[in-house]
């Protein structure tokens, strides 16, 4: 990218001017001991969102992957959760509200044993009961407290189930359509509300009474703030925290603001030009190469980008390196691939195939039919949860594809509106546009897989692009039947490789997750997930 260009982006975008904020392998740095330190409990952690809005507290929670961060997996438990107290691998599914289980010859029904004497935060018991309740309120049609909504948003985890039962108070068994290896990754991301609350006041007034087995419960939630007091008698330990707070703020010299002023402890994303001087003042910035992808949607269902040759263009065409080195400043890795190298689930075969090459983009548009150029219509985020920078980064898009001949017309949208599009699909007035820039967080098989034709909208969630390709569908069936850990992992890595060499969806950069914690913040450990576990968390007086 030419300095100019960055010059002219960052004009006016005060809050992006961006210096050096850390180095491009997404190392953790300025954390002193704060991360190992546990020698302490207590204190409210106070987190200030990148998000306009707190998630609503239902179950899921709202907001995709940012309600399931700092909400639902604070409130709730589900059967199954990562790994996430820990930073050396990916996690993977770990005994939880399901202490064991097994599996049918067949490897359709398993059958989960749940831990007993789990209470929930109204002190009514967890049970199988409580487990068929929820899965009722997701997947059941017509049963009293369906909800739309919500069945929409738990797809992802969900459309393998055919079928679940309770053969007694302390054991579900669920069947899947076909063997599917992945089901206790989808069961880590459906979370059980107690049954006693939804009766009492319905699905509307719910989410204002949220009421789960996890290690925080509900003391205050409005739009702008969700206060949690610690579950002393949780099951499986007390967090160390007396409380967690957490903070809509959109805009992020707001959130810095917020961290200078002591106002919270702990901020997503500032504005990376304020990074040396947080780090100057003791703060722990702190980066991870994780889940998280910025890409390019694209509309398959209609020109141009029914020509793969076309979206073969748009991976030769983008400058990622220098988006990396130049602009953000080694807060991103460059992306090929829904994967990072290191990732289990990297295609070493395809690895960095798609590197700049404005002339090989040139070349490939003429061969399609555009050497005059064409022009498409793109939604881009605002702001919010995982959209890192978006307005610097999708001009810096603009002027890379600009220079092949690609006019790419940006469309402002809410993030949360995005969401919607990316669950419907390219479809009703969708169809207007011709691609979604948004992220990827791909934390699990069931979300790495947006390329099945199995999951397209509205059978399915959340093949946005309307992708077919049946030699993908058998890559990733193979990776379902696959119940060996090691085979599974390289499975997954050459179904990732095999869709993205046909391009169905352009890749931009990898996340690194910043994050801005004051010195006071004590215990964490950043993992390479978009989850969080803060229980071991503490905040040190003052």
């Amino acid at each position: 990218m030419r300095r100019s260009l960055r010059t002219r982006i960052l004009a006016g975008l005060s809050v992006l001017t961006l210096a050096t904020a850390c180095n491009a392998g997404g190392s953790t740095r300025g954390t002193g001991d704060a991360a190992t330190d546990r020698s302490g409990s207590g204190g409210t952690l106070s987190v200030a969102i990148n998000a306009a809005t707190v998630p609503i507290p239902d179950s899921p929670a709202t907001q995709g992957a940012e309600g399931i961060r700092w909400v639902s997996g604070q409130i709730y438990d589900a059967l199954t959760a990562f790994d996430l107290d820990q930073a050396d691998k990916a996690p993977t599914p770990q005994p939880s509200l399901a202490e064991k289980w097994t599996m049918s010859p067949d490897k359709r029904t398993w059958t989960f044993h749940l831990k007993t004497g789990v209470k929930f935060h109204d002190g009514t018991a967890f049970d199988s009961a409580a487990v068929l309740f929820e899965l009722d309120r997701l997947t059941k049609p017509g049963s009293e407290f369906f909800s739309e909504s919500l069945s929409t948003a738990a797809k992802f985890q969900t459309q393998t189930i055919a079928s679940y039962r309770a053969p007694d108070a302390n054991t579900v068994e669920i069947t899947t359509r076909a063997p599917d290896s992945l089901l206790l990754w989808d069961l880590a991301g459906i979370y059980f509300p107690s049954p006693a609350a939804v009766r009492k006041y319905g699905n509307r007034d719910y989410p204002g009474h949220a009421t789960g087995t996890g290690p925080f419960k509900v003391r205050t939630y409005t739009q702008d703030t969700l206060d949690l007091v610690a579950n002393k008698e949780y099951w499986a330990g007390p967090p160390k925290l007396d409380g967690l707070r957490i903070r809509a703020m959109a805009d992020p010299s707001s959130r810095l603001a917020a961290l200078e002023a002591g106002d919270v402890n702990w901020i997503e994303t500032p504005p990376p030009d304020a990074v040396p001087r947080l780090k100057s003042q003791g703060d722990a910035i702190r980066t991870h190469p994780y889940p998280h992808t910025m890409v390019l949607y694209l509309n398959l269902a209609k020109a141009p980008f029914t020509d793969p040759k076309v979206r073969e263009a748009l991976q030769y065409a983008i400058d990622r390196k220098s988006l990396c080195s130049g602009l953000l400043d080694g807060l991103c890795i460059p992306a090929s691939q829904a994967a990072y190298e290191g990732n289990p689930w990297y295609d070493k075969t395809l690895g960095e195939k798609y590197h700049y090459d404005p002339a090989k983009a040139k070349a490939l548009l003429a061969e399609a039919g555009h050497s005059s150029g064409l022009s498409i219509k793109v939604a881009v985020p605002t702001g919010g949860s995982g959209t890192m920078w978006p307005q610097p980064m999708t001009q810096v898009l603009q002027a890379n594809l600009k220079d092949v001949g690609i006019d790419m017309q940006l469309v402002p949208l809410e993030s949360n509106l995005l969401l919607t599009i990316g669950r419907a699909g390219f479809t009703g007035p969708n169809q207007q546009y011709d691609a979604l820039y948004n992220s990827m967080s791909w934390a699990a098989p069931f979300l790495a897989d947006r390329f099945s034709s199995g999951r397209i909208p509205p059978a399915g969630c959340c093949n946005v692009m309307g992708y077919r390709n049946p030699a993908v569908d058998q890559a990733f069936a193979a990776v379902a039947a696959e119940f060996d850990p090691a085979k599974q992992a390289a499975l997954m890595a050459k179904a990732l490789g095999l869709a993205a060499a046909d391009s169905p969806m352009t890749f931009v950069v990898h996340d690194l997750d910043l994050q801005a914690l004051a010195p006071s913040v004590r215990g964490f450990v950043q993992p390479q997930s978009w989850y969080f576990d803060v229980r071991n968390v503490w905040v040190k007086p003052a």
